[in-house]
C-alpha cells in the first residue's frame, strides 16, 4: 500500500449559515482562490487523478468557485464525485433554483451530499424544497443522499430523518435491519451513517474509547484524496483530524500535484499510515510502553490522538 490519491477534493470556504456543536471546522474568512486552484487541478489530471468532488465549510458560499472549477473539470474530462452541503444555505426559492440551474448547465452530474442530523438542526421545510427542486432540475431519483452523523444523539437524529421522509411523501427502506434509504416513485435517497470522532467541540459528546480496537483498511475510507483546503494546504484524507499541521504534505500557491505526491512520500507519518497502517503505529507504540486509555473503533479519532497525545520522540520512533 502507498498514498496516491485517486480524487481532488476541494474545500472552498469555512464560511458556513450553521453553527454546529460537532463541527470541527474552525470558522475563518480564509476563502480557496479560483486561480491557483484551477491551475492545480490541470496538474492533477496531469498525475492520473480523474475525479473531483467539494466539501466545506458550506461550498455553496463560494457558488462562483463551484461554477469556475465545475467548468474546468468538465474540459479536463474529470468525473464528479458528489458536493457536500447543508441544503439550507439558500434565502428565497429563487435564489436556490437559479443557482441549482446554473449548477447543472455548467456541467456538474455527481451526487449532492446534505449533511442532516440533530447536530445542524435544519429547517425540514427547506431541506424538503431543496431536495425537490434538485431532483427536479437534474432529473435524477437518485441524485440525492442523507450523511448523517451516528453515535450521539441518535434518537432526535432518527426522528428528524423520519420527519423528512413524511414532507417528501415517501417511505424509508430498510436493508439488514437498518434504514438504507428514503423512497417513492420519483424519489431514491440514500442513508449514509458517519461515525461522529469526539475531536474540537465535540470532545464532550461520547466516550470514544469503547472497547474495541478498529479494523486496518489503510485510512481507504477518508484516504487516497487531496483536500485542498482553504488555505491552500493540502491534506491525504477528508477525516475528523485532518486539521492537523503533522498532515499538510503541500499548499496549491507552491507546489504542483506531483510535488506534493513527493512530500506525501517524504513525510514519516502519513507514508506509515498508507504502507504499514495505524494499526502498526499503535503495536508499536504499545511496545514502548505507551498505553492508551481504552481501545477506539475510530480511525479518525485515534489519529487525531495521537498526533495530539504521544510526545513527538516516542511517535518519531515508531515511524518507517
Amino acid at each position: 500500500m502507498q498514498f496516491y490519491p485517486t480524487q481532488v477534493l476541494f474545500s472552498p470556504t469555512t464560511r458556513c449559515n450553521l453553527g454546529c456543536t460537532h463541527c470541527a471546522v474552525i470558522r475563518t474568512n480564509k476563502t480557496l482562490p479560483i486561480a491557483p486552484s484551477l491551475k492545480f487541478l490541470v496538474h492533477c489530471k496531469k498525475i492520473g487523478i480523474n475525479e473531483i468532488g467539494f466539501t466545506g465549510g458550506e461550498p455553496f458560499l463560494s457558488f462562483k468557485f463551484l461554477l469556475d472549477i465545475t467548468k474546468k473539470a468538465i474540459s479536463l474530462n474529470m468525473f464528479f464525485d458528489r458536493i457536500s452541503t447543508n441544503a439550507v444555505w439558500w434565502k428565497t426559492e429563487k435564489e436556490l433554483k437559479s443557482k441549482l440551474s446554473k449548477l447543472y448547465k455548467a456541467g456538474y452530474d455527481g451526487s449532492i451530499y446534505i449533511s442532516l442530523d440533530a447536530f445542524h438542526k435544519q429547517n425540514l421545510g427547506k431541506v424538503k424544497t431543496f431536495i425537490s427542486a434538485a431532483v427536479k432540475i437534474w432529473n435524477r431519483q437518485d441524485l440525492v443522499a442523507i450523511a448523517y452523523v451516528k453515535g450521539a444523539k441518535d434518537k432526535d437524529t432518527e426522528k428528524m430523518i423520519k420527519t423528512l421522509a413524511v414532507l417528501l411523501n415517501a417511505k424509508r427502506k430498510k436493508w439488514r435491519n437498518t434504514y438504507c434509504c428514503i423512497q417513492n416513485d420519483f424519489l431514491f435517497v440514500k442513508l449514509l451513517r458517519i461515525e461522529l470522532s469526539p475531536i474540537g467541540k465535540a470532545m464532550n459528546l461520547l466516550n470514544p474509547w469503547n472497547g474495541k480496537w478498529f479494523n486496518e483498511d489503510y485510512c481507504s475510507g477518508p484516504g487516497n484524496v487531496f483536500l485542498v483546503m482553504p488555505s491552500g494546504d493540502i491534506k491525504p484524507c477528508c477525516g475528523y483530524a485532518s486539521d492537523r499541521k503533522e498532515l499538510t504534505i503541500g499548499n496549491i500557491h507552491s507546489n504542483s500535484a506531483k510535488q506534493i505526491l513527493k512530500n506525501a512520500a517524504g513525510n514519516l507519518f502519513v507514508s506509515t499510515i498508507f504502507k504499514h497502517g495505524l494499526s502498526t503505529i499503535r503495536k508499536r507504540l504499545q511496545d514502548k510502553g505507551i498505553n492508551f486509555p481504552g481501545k477506539t473503533t475510530n480511525h479518525c479519532f485515534f489519529c487525531d490522538y495521537v498526533l495530539s497525545k504521544i510526545p513527538r520522540k516516542s511517535l518519531t520512533d515508531t515511524l518507517i
